[in-house]
């Protein structure tokens, strides 16, 4: 698996930095532990949009695998409805084992469409949680840019809005695990 690189791994360091050689302000280290907290939400929900994103690969390569089935199936049975044709236009009886290899052919298709739809529904279905999980990441890293300015210009208010960023990262957090 492939390891994505966190971009806000300097803005980390510099809060680090602010809070460990100017703790003496009292905003400043929660600030930083606030970012850091903020950091511990944005690995995880990173983790689960990965996740998400390659189950919902998987099941579209699942559900083409079962398409490409499909298609070779009916394929078969149009190689045996067109046998059947050919014996029927000549006027020539009808072969017994090829229309019962055409009603297994239409059993067989009807029940690899299913499957296939179900795995089609399941990679949406993925897809989408992965999508929620990648905006709370954003929205997390945001968060923790926000903390970096309130500790660097020693405003609050820069605090505030960074959980303003974080509660929508929650937000979408929650409609990734429902």
């Amino acid at each position: 698996m492939e390891i994505i690189e966190d971009p806000t791994e300097r803005i980390k360091e510099n809060i680090t930095h602010e809070a460990v050689h100017k703790s003496n302000e009292k905003n400043i280290m929660l600030y930083a532990i606030t970012s850091a907290f903020y950091a511990i939400l944005t690995a995880t929900t990173g983790l689960l949009a990965g996740y998400y994103s390659n189950e919902a690969m998987i099941e579209q390569i699942k559900a083409s695998d079962q398409w490409a089935y499909y298609q070779s199936k009916s394929i078969k049975m149009n190689i045996a409805e067109s046998k059947l044709e050919i014996l029927k236009s000549l006027k020539l009886k009808t072969d017994e084992s090829t229309l019962h290899k055409v009603e297994n052919y239409k059993l067989e298709l009807a029940s690899i469409s299913s499957d296939a739809k179900e795995k089609e529904s399941n990679s949406k279905l993925f897809l989408k949680k992965h999508v929620q999980f990648a905006k709370s990441v954003t929205l997390f890293q945001v968060a923790i840019g926000m903390t970096a300015f309130a500790i660097l210009t020693r405003k609050r208010i820069f605090w505030y809005i960074s959980m303003a960023f974080a509660f929508g990262g929650l937000y979408f957090f929650g409609l990734g695990l429902f």
